[in-house]
């Protein structure tokens, strides 16, 4: 009885306010002009009003990521966190900001 309460506390709030997805991303990298390695991540996450998060495998390993959106009048913020374990641990922040004329 204890696990099924523990279950519900800790996904309710998500199916309440997110919105799952599952997401497929390919990766090509390239060395100068030549090609280096195919990755493939496959990602289950869950969308809020204005961020994200998402995990799961990838080639070699599995990765995560965590962001989010924000518009501000004319500007856009986006910004995320990025992380692959493989051999290594490597990861990214990434940010952008985007004005528009509308």
């Amino acid at each position: 009885m204890k696990k099924l309460i523990v279950m519900l506390l800790l996904f309710t709030p998500f199916s309440l306010f997110a919105s799952p997805y599952a997401e497929y991303k390919n990766e090509l990298k390239f060395k100068n002009t030549h090609y280096s390695k195919d990755i493939h991540h496959l990602r289950l996450g869950y969308a809020f009003e204005k961020f994200y998060v998402e995990a799961g495998p990838r080639t070699d390993g599995y990765s995560s990521e965590v962001g989010y959106k924000l518009k501000k009048g004319p500007l856009t913020f986006k910004g995320k966190w990025e992380g692959s374990k493989t051999d290594d641990f490597d990861h990214k922040l990434e940010t952008e900001v985007r004005y528009t004329w509308d």
